[in-house]
């Protein structure tokens, strides 16, 4: 049965397809499969059989010449013991007479005191009457024979006289099968050595000690041995016949039932298959070496080659610029492979026309024992990279408008700032108009007085007239230094919304050393009209801050937008203008090295699920018209691309706190 389980294994394995042909196995091809096996497997049942039974052949002779040998042990001890005695007497009977060949011994027949005869009995005597006391037809019998016998009856027959041969040549035993009186026995003989004791009889033949004068032949009957045998063999062939039976049982099952999984693989596979050639990615298949092994027809079209131009080749040859086969840094050997598992990867890819198109290119492995295969998912990009580039012109353009929003705030902002002091100015030169007016028409009024001889005035009218020169006099110098001031305040302030608006206007295309205080004093100047008459702004800047490097027209940029955000989420909580405020403050974190710039106020404050969304693209909580969700976005990009950093703290309800965090300037 392990021998079967083996062979149905291995006959799965190799049923396993290594391809598919378009078509499926049918189960006529598969049955042949059950069919060699089922032969297979009556082979080995009858090939065990028969093993079996030879062996339990051999067993019985093996036991027969054990016997054999037992037998013969007994009687040569027998021999030995008679040997080592020189014979021995034993009374004269019809069966015992006395031994004619030992007449030439003096005491080969001898009386007792009593009368009692008796007769020298040698060992072969004493032998030979004990074997013709055994019965050939129960049991094992044996004869003590030689090539020249004293006496007729132990002449040696066919098979003794080639085992007496054969000792002759140096031989120390003789067996074999053999078939007498019509039965098969077991014979086994071995030579006689002449010792002292034998002399006595043996010596006028001419012996002398370590001869060899004959063999003792032991016969084991086979009938009985056989027997047990038989039943033996009748045993193994019914367990081996049980066995066949079982085994083809299960081999008719086991091929109906592999056929089945044959074709379910083949059937999974083919689907694979069909899968893998309609994707739109490309496949491409490599051995550890990174040789082309296959590839499918998305990534054939890609390439514009047939799969029989690329197999076998490098996969680099796929490639151009960086990843080619001309770059040294690129191996593309098993090591490379290794690395390049788990992650995307872009190149650039090479048709057959040897034109080039951006690719992504992933790599994974599979292991089919010892054989390692790497699979290549391969996509064509140039869609996505135009459809990227086009995405980013049209963010481009976003941002500007984004930007010319802010823009356009900020110089409404700045009209209306300008505005004040220019209307000011206005009042002042109306305010002197209308006093030069009421002097001028005082003095008409009083012309006739002030015309008249001084001679002719009485003091009253003189002095009255000293007192309308002094008073035009002083009118006119009040009137004038008061709009003076004023004129000045307001031109100092135009002057300096003026100069912050340059400032945040100017925009340098490299980075520069840049004052974070004055950044923030101007994003306050100018937004100082659109919150001053809706919130409280309060402004603690830290003194003698160390300098950062970037664009100060971007950073203005973030902190106004800044500003205008914290006034939209108070403007929409609905607080009044003394409860509502806005608190702007920087600080130096000596730890980190950086300006912290915070922006808090006491508006609606963020829910937390927004919290993580506030900086995505087109992202907002405003109604339609009042904002498109870029500004923070926007904000989150400058603040990024000067290495700093925007963290947000809120409490829904209570406010919101942006922190904006720079580096500074290494000393």
């Amino acid at each position: 049965m392990a021998v079967f389980a083996i062979l149905l294994i291995g006959l799965v394995e190799k049923c396993k397809p290594g391809g598919i042909s378009g078509e499926l196995s049918r189960f006529v091809g598969i049955s042949r499969y059950g069919v060699a096996l089922g032969a297979a497997w009556t082979v080995v049942i009858a090939t065990s059989l028969i093993w079996n039974i030879s062996l339990q052949k051999q067993q019985t002779i093996e036991i027969a010449l054990n016997e054999a040998k037992t037998v013969y042990e007994k009687d040569f001890l027998y021999y030995r013991w008679a040997t080592g005695h020189h014979g021995v007497f034993v009374p004269v009977t019809d069966k015992t007479t006395p031994n004619p060949y030992l007449r030439h011994l003096p005491e080969y027949k001898i009386t007792t005191a009593a009368g009692q005869a008796l007769t020298l009995v040698n060992p072969e005597y004493m032998i030979r009457q004990v074997y013709e006391m055994q019965t050939k037809q129960h049991g094992p019998f044996g004869h003590i024979t030689s090539l020249d016998p004293i006496r007729p009856e132990n002449e040696a027959d066919e098979w003794e006289t080639s085992a007496l041969e054969a000792f002759e040549s140096g031989a120390e035993e003789v067996n074999s099968v053999e078939e007498l009186n019509g039965e098969r026995y077991l014979r086994l003989m071995r030579p006689l050595n002449t010792e002292v004791g034998c002399l006595k009889c043996h010596a006028p033949q001419g012996y002398e000690t370590g001869d060899i004068r004959g063999g003792i032949s032991v016969s084991i009957p086979l009938t009985p041995l056989m027997a047990i045998s038989r039943k033996n063999i009748a045993t193994y062939s019914i367990v081996h016949g049980v066995l066949w039976l079982f085994g083809m049982i299960g081999i008719i099952f086991g091929s109906f039932s592999v056929s089945q999984s044959i074709g379910r693989m083949e059937m999974a596979e083919a689907r694979t298959r069909l899968v893998i050639e309609n994707m739109m990615d490309g496949v491409i298949t490599l051995d550890a070496q990174g040789h082309i092994e296959s590839l499918n027809s998305s990534a054939s079209a890609m390439f514009m080659l047939a799969p029989v131009d690329v197999v076998g080749l490098k996969i680099g040859t796929l490639l151009a610029g960086k990843g080619g086969l001309g770059d040294s840094e690129f191996k593309w050997d098993e090591k490379a492979l290794s690395r390049a598992k788990g992650s995307l990867r872009e190149f650039e890819g090479k048709r057959q026309d040897d034109t080039t198109f951006p690719l992504e290119m992933s790599v994974s492995e599979m292991s089919f024992g010892k054989e390692r295969v790497f699979i290549v998912m391969v996509r064509d990009v140039t869609k996505r990279k135009q459809a990227e580039s086009a995405l980013v012109d049209s963010q481009q353009q976003i941002i500007k408008q984004e930007k010319l929003v802010s823009l356009g705030t900020m110089v409404a902002g700045i009209a209306h700032e300008i505005n004040n002091p220019a209307q000011a100015i206005s009042f002042s030169m109306e305010g002197l108009k209308m006093n030069i007016d009421y002097v001028r028409e005082l003095i008409d009024a009083l012309q006739p007085c002030i015309d008249a001889d001084p001679a002719t005035l009485c003091p009253e009218c003189s002095q009255l007239k000293s007192k309308v020169a002094e008073l035009r006099l002083d009118l006119v110098l009040r009137a004038i230094n008061d709009i003076a001031e004023r004129n000045i305040e307001s031109i100092e302030r135009i002057d300096h919304i003026i100069t912050s608006t340059k400032r945040m206007a100017h925009s340098d295309e490299e980075f520069s050393t840049c004052d974070v205080n004055t950044i923030v004093h101007d994003a306050i100047t100018l937004t100082h009209n659109q919150i001053k008459y809706v919130m409280t702004l309060e402004a603690d800047l830290a003194p003698n801050l160390p300098q950062v490097k970037g664009l100060a027209q971007e950073l203005g940029q973030v902190f106004i937008n800044m500003i205008i955000n914290a006034r939209d989420a108070i403007e929409s909580k609905g607080l009044a203008r003394k409860e509502a405020w806005i608190k702007i403050s920087t600080s130096y974190d000596a730890e980190k090295k950086g300006i912290a710039v915070r922006f808090a106020d006491n508006g609606n404050g963020i829910s937390q699920e927004i919290v993580d969304k506030i900086f995505d693209p087109f992202f907002t909580t405003k109604t339609i018209g009042k904002g498109m969700g870029l500004g923070l976005n926007l904000c989150h990009r400058i603040v990024e691309a000067h290495g700093g950093q925007i963290l947000v703290d809120s409490n829904p309800g209570q406010g919101t706190v942006f922190t904006v965090f720079l580096k500074v300037v290494e000393s």
